[in-house]
């Protein structure tokens, strides 16, 4: 459970079902969104366990108390279970692209985006973490895993996906508030550095505005069966969500410990669970937005017991 970071899963369940809500106004066809969560979840738990392999002797450095290296697992069953996560996690999408449906036509596009997602996760728990682009690296492998839920749905035109701009921009809009908390999470394990917490704070706010303005790219004929107005209401809403980031994040550029950079960052991750359930509300209704919601409450009793980051 430490390894693959489980209290994380619960944000991918959450915009990887959110997009699909959003998109499809409801959750059907079920085998299509079953098949494509599943596969968002195995991606991810194949870029939390690839992610400790290839930090191996830096954590044998630093963080002595991580699964792998302790030796509380060993490092062969680490990769396979790795490798094999992201091999199923491709399969999986690929097939929740292929389900029969009377609304629905088939589709390459889940396999299309699974395959660079499964890509960019390899480069960026191998040879780019390092580099200053590891966070925008981090914040496109959460653009993929939106993107992967809306694509089972996604329209073809003479065999090439249509990808709505508001769809689009939602999954920028995740992905920039993803690089930002990456960014200030680079320095995490020893104190933060004041440049990369002040560049990732702003960032992770850009990323909030630009997920209270994305519904606005959405045409006249989509908003029809949407839940609330996508201006004003919907803005309002995603900023009210950010409002506890704001303050922390004010609070961990005045006080850059570790300790509090870490809750900065472990809120942060969490909060994509209700700024997921703020889509799901507004393509699916009500009912569904609390479903999404609902996943706050399993991922806060784990992150009490298994860290997040």
């Amino acid at each position: 459970m430490q390894l693959v970071r489980l209290p994380n899963v619960f944000t991918v369940l959450a915009d990887v079902g959110a997009a699909f809500l959003l998109v499809g106004g409801g959750p059907l066809p079920v085998a299509r969104f079953a098949l494509v969560l599943a596969a968002g979840v195995a991606l991810y738990w194949a870029g939390m366990i690839l992610n400790d392999v290839f930090d191996l002797e830096k954590d044998k450095a630093e963080r002595k108390t991580r699964p792998i290296a302790s030796g509380a697992i060993s490092i062969d069953a680490a990769k396979s279970a790795g490798w094999g996560f992201l091999i199923l996690g491709v399969l999986l999408a690929a097939a929740s692209g292929y389900v029969p449906s009377a609304d629905h036509a088939t589709t390459w596009l889940p396999a299309a985006i699974s395959l660079a997602l499964a890509g960019l996760i390899v480069a960026y728990d191998g040879p780019l973490k390092p580099t200053p682009i590891a966070p925008a690296a981090m914040g496109g492998c959460r653009v993929l895993s939106f993107l992967l839920g809306a694509s089972p749905l996604l329209a073809m035109d003479e065999g090439l996906p249509v990808v709505p701009r508001y769809v689009l921009a939602i999954a920028m809009g995740f992905g920039v508030y993803v690089m930002g908390i990456t960014t200030v999470a680079r320095d995490e394990a020893i104190g933060g550095h004041r440049i990369n917490l002040r560049t990732g704070f702003v960032v992770m706010m850009i990323g909030g505005l630009m997920l209270a303005l994305a519904p606005g790219f959405s045409t006249a004929e989509t908003r029809v069966g949407w839940a609330i107005p996508s201006t004003g209401q919907f803005g309002m809403l995603i900023g009210l969500i950010f409002l506890p980031i704001a303050l922390r994040g004010l609070r961990a550029q005045l006080h850059p410990e570790p300790a509090v950079i870490g809750n900065l960052i472990r809120i942060s991750i969490l909060t994509i669970i209700p700024l997921s359930a703020a889509f799901a509300f507004l393509g699916a209704g009500p009912a569904w937005g609390v479903a999404v919601f609902a996943l706050v409450v399993p991922a806060l009793m784990l992150a009490t017991r298994l860290r997040v980051t």
